[in-house]
């Protein structure tokens, strides 16, 4: 009778685990389908640098970025092409971002720019640019969010 009692407890330990781990997955699930990004999901001031080339020879890049939190933003960057320095160059646009956290960015124009992807809760974005020609990427961190201090 001891062996069949082992075998039921040991039968009753592999169901509760079996039990538990399915619930635990289930809920891991979930946390990542909750833990999506949005558009909300981009919202304050980053600092970034980028670095490639483009049809001119090498790019470097540093700069601020600025998201809305609600699609629309602004980067102000000093850039050297060649060697050729352009200093404190806005622009303006629009950005569109997936459950996924994948970033599509786009000119006023209505031309996507850029491909981003967007870490750690937002604390951090890796970027390229899709411009003809180009071969650039980037990294740009989070310095405050629009509730900390406003833009």
């Amino acid at each position: 009778m001891k062996p069949r009692m082992s075998s039921v407890v040991m039968a009753a330990l592999a169901g509760g685990l079996l039990l538990v781990s399915s619930h635990f997955q289930g809920a891991h699930a979930d946390d990542r389908h909750e833990k999506g990004c949005t558009n909300k999901t981009l919202k304050g001031n980053y600092g970034f640098y980028r670095t490639g080339t483009n049809p001119t020879g090498p790019l470097v890049a540093i700069g601020l970025i600025f998201h809305d939190g609600i699609g629309s933003g602004t980067v102000t960057q000093s850039i050297s092409r060649n060697g050729v320095l352009t200093l404190d160059s806005e622009t303006s646009f629009t950005y569109e971002v997936a459950p996924d956290c994948t970033v599509k960015a786009f000119l006023d124009t209505g031309v996507e720019f850029a491909r981003d992807v967007i870490v750690d809760g937002g604390s951090e974005i890796y970027f390229f640019s899709e411009t003809s020609g180009n071969t650039i990427y980037g990294v740009a961190k989070r310095i405050d969010s629009d509730d900390d201090h406003g833009h």
